[in-house]
């Protein structure tokens, strides 16, 4: 991916998988089709202006393309509601 110059950015690779994602040799993390998280951080001083190499090993599915977003997509939220104890 060729870029003009660094900036803060998120990756993602859409659809099923379970795949680990490198920028220009840094590990960015891991996106599991369970999810939550569907982006990952790329931070500006990893992005070189210029050309930058992305790489993606995927466990599961053959992973045709890479997408990169201003924002993150952390997924659907849960509402968390506490139980109270019995008797009080």
């Amino acid at each position: 991916i060729e870029v003009d110059g660094p900036a803060d950015g998120w990756l993602a690779v859409p659809g099923d998988g379970d795949r680990f994602v490198w920028l220009n040799g840094t590990l960015l993390g891991r996106l599991w089709s369970r999810g939550p998280q569907r982006r990952l951080y790329a931070p500006a001083p990893l992005w070189r202006t210029g050309a930058n190499q992305i790489s993606v090993l995927d466990l599961t599915h053959l992973a045709t393309y890479v997408e990169v977003h201003p924002d993150p997509d952390f997924g659907p939220t849960e509402e968390y509601i506490e139980a109270l104890p019995t008797g009080v």
